[in-house]
């Protein structure tokens, strides 16, 4: 049957000039990506626009650059952003529509979009398009199926939110010292920067097979770039000096503090830009505990002492300052026994995160057979 006859779109509003009443509001922002999860929301009193009322139960899709995928099944009533379709199930439940907007076909469709700056579905294209749908008691089960899935995704995200806060508050306690392992108690001795890091600057090769690393700030560890065989790194047409950068080596951007673009290279030999200032970590310490030590505290507050001048609006410190920086650290030994147990960490993190992908594949596979026909469930 066609689209118009499986789902209706609200056509109900709120003006929030006109009324005192004051309601939770979703905009698009407050909506995540391919997840059906919602980040927040504002008060409609803080509003100005024309609204979209949605009540509980009722299926939310982002049509405005549909292809962010972005969809909600309401748990509370409210408004919304006009941008957000506020759907109704006429043929189908809305437990059924839920899952079945997530399916590839809807989701084709609704890119077939008006608009090219700002693309739209286009609901009078969409309406037409058939699509088969089971009947009440197999749509029932179908969705509870599937609903079974999300919960379980949602259970293993749980989880793994819960394991990298323990880890962030392990990371404090022994970064700092708060917690020491039996066998170490000596004080912790201050060193400068320079007494461990080396200032690596050497020119990176111009080569098109050369990878170029980009840089995830927020992570604190930098990783390959997109692309491959960049004709601007062997031409080098602006005269910048590509730096080599190895395994292991601490990184920062001189130019970038405030935002956070300091880590550690875990991706391997690449180039990067000249922007970036590289430090091999010297035996006998261990990089994997450096690079998080470094990283954790940020070293912010004694880099303002050194900082020189403002550039658009951030400022700047010289390699030579950082290298004075003084902190103190533990042995080598406790070194490894604290990477060790932060690593232990880590890989268990990753392991719950390829279950979470394991999980997420198996419900992609359920949907394409489930909501399709191609398998059938017995009711």
């Amino acid at each position: 049957m066609e689209l118009s006859h499986i789902l209706e779109i609200s056509k109900c509003k709120f003006n929030p000039k006109t009324t005192n009443e004051i309601k939770k509001c979703i905009e698009l922002e407050h909506i995540s990506q391919e997840t059906g999860k919602l980040l927040g929301y504002t008060n409609s009193n803080e509003q100005q626009s024309i609204k979209n009322v949605f009540k509980k139960d009722q299926v939310l899709f982002g049509k405005l650059r549909p292809y962010l995928k972005k969809y909600w099944k309401a748990d509370f009533e409210g408004v919304c952003s006009t941008e957000i379709w506020v759907l109704n199930g006429k043929s189908v439940t809305n437990d059924y529509l839920f899952q079945f907007i997530q399916t590839n076909k809807f989701n084709q469709i609704a890119n077939v979009s008006s608009g090219s700056k700002m693309p739209r579905a286009d609901w009078k294209y969409m309406a037409e398009i058939p699509f088969d749908v089971p009947p009440l008691k197999e749509q029932q089960k179908i969705a509870q199926i599937l609903t079974t899935w999300d919960e379980a995704i949602s259970k293993q995200e749980a989880l793994i939110a819960e394991k990298e806060q323990l880890k962030k508050g392990l990371m404090q306690k022994l970064l700092s010292g708060e917690v020491r392992f039996a066998g170490f108690d000596g004080e912790w001795e201050e060193v400068r920067l320079g007494d461990f890091l080396t200032e690596r600057n050497i020119k990176a090769p111009k080569s098109r097979e050369y990878p170029l690393m980009a840089f995830v700030a927020e992570k604190g560890v930098a990783h390959k770039g997109e692309r491959y065989n960049r004709e601007f790194l062997v031409n080098d047409s602006d005269n910048k000096k590509y730096k080599q950068t190895e395994y292991g080596d601490f990184i920062y951007s001189s130019n970038n503090l405030e935002t956070g673009s300091i880590g550690l290279n875990l991706y391997g030999s690449a180039s990067i830009s000249p922007v970036y200032s590289i430090f091999q970590i010297q035996e006998p310490h261990n990089y994997q505990f450096m690079g998080s030590f470094l990283v954790s505290k940020r070293l912010l507050h004694k880099m303002i002492r050194y900082r020189q001048g403002v550039i658009y609006g951030q400022w700047k410190i010289h390699e030579s300052d950082f290298l004075k920086i003084k902190e103190k650290i533990p042995s080598p030994v406790e070194q490894q026994k604290i990477a060790q147990v932060l690593t232990t960490a880590d890989k268990e993190i990753e392991l719950l995160k390829k279950e979470l992908e394991v999980l997420k594949e198996q419900k992609r596979g359920l949907m394409q057979r489930l909501l399709t026909g191609e398998v059938r469930v017995k009711v």
